[in-house]
């Protein structure tokens, strides 16, 4: 189960900083917008699956879910991913420029997040001494 979690949040991770990385370098291409709303909902997806895998895994293990700060900081994260996902899709719906910088700002903060919480999961897992 350590191994589904862990590939479903990288993937979540790749997913979502790709998806940044097009929307920063390629939005003078005719699909970037295609590609990255796809990346993004492909981050969502896998980090909602590595989310459902770490409840099973925790539940199997010890039960006490919140026992490690990996558990708030990823708490954290996917509640930025929803977020920033939700505000993606209102902003093509509504035309706006707080709210497309509201997406913007929260795809910043969600990426920076994902990172420390992989970081820190890595350390728990005993792959990085920090």
């Amino acid at each position: 189960m350590v191994i589904i979690h862990a590939s479903c949040m990288l993937a979540g991770f790749l997913s979502i900083a790709a998806g940044i990385t097009i929307a920063r370098c390629m939005r003078d291409k005719p699909w970037w917008l295609r590609v990255h709303r796809r990346l993004g909902s492909l981050g969502v997806i896998s980090a909602f699956l590595g989310l459902i895998a770490a409840i099973v895994l925790v539940s199997r293990q010890t039960g006490q879910h919140g026992a490690l700060p990996h558990a708030w900081l990823g708490l954290a994260a996917i509640l930025f991913i929803l977020c920033t996902y939700l505000l993606g899709l209102t902003q093509l719906k509504r035309t706006g420029v707080r709210i497309r910088s509201l997406h913007r700002w929260s795809g910043r903060v969600t990426l920076v997040l994902f990172f420390f919480t992989v970081l820190s999961g890595l350390s728990v897992a005993g792959l990085l001494p920090l």
